[in-house]
């Protein structure tokens, strides 16, 4: 069987750290992730975050290990309804984060690569979204979930 790359677009605030939190904080959850990462060399990291507003893509490289910096390899568009693409409707709007994610993927030619997304915000994925994993707000990743994790990405290769 053959490895395939996958892409894993990852949040920050309420999956790498609880939302809210203290700055002290950030990034506390991070390692757990990391940690499945190292051993998934084929998995690359796109931030979904809203952190990649304000912030150029070194800057968020640097938050993560450095051995795994250089598969930080992007972060998502904003979707917004003068898109590029035409006239985005309501009701994908509301599901904007996947829809971010999956331009991403239009964007790069890579519509045929797998990917999954880690994220605290189940409404912003279409229902029952098999591509997401969710995690809970006030506390972020957990290690309860390092096996969902491992599955979603052996699933995908």
């Amino acid at each position: 069987m053959t490895t395939k790359n996958c892409i894993l677009f990852l949040d920050f605030d309420g999956v790498t750290h609880p939302d809210p939190c203290r700055e002290i904080e950030y990034f506390r959850q991070l390692p757990l992730i990391e940690d499945v990462l190292r051993n998934q060399r084929r998995v690359y990291i796109v931030i979904s975050s809203s952190w990649r507003y304000d912030r150029a893509i070194d800057e968020l490289r640097e938050r993560f290990s450095p051995d795994l910096r250089s598969r930080v390899i992007g972060v998502t568009p904003s979707v917004t309804r003068t898109d590029d693409e035409g006239w985005i409707p309501r009701h994908l709007l509301q599901h904007h984060r996947e829809w971010e994610c999956r331009k991403w993927l239009r964007q790069h030619k890579a519509a045929d690569v797998p990917w999954l997304a880690i994220d605290d915000v189940a409404e912003w994925f279409t229902p029952e979204c098999p591509h997401l994993l969710v995690t809970m707000s006030d506390g972020g990743f957990q290690s309860e979930q390092v096996d969902v994790l491992r599955r979603m990405i052996k699933e995908r290769s």
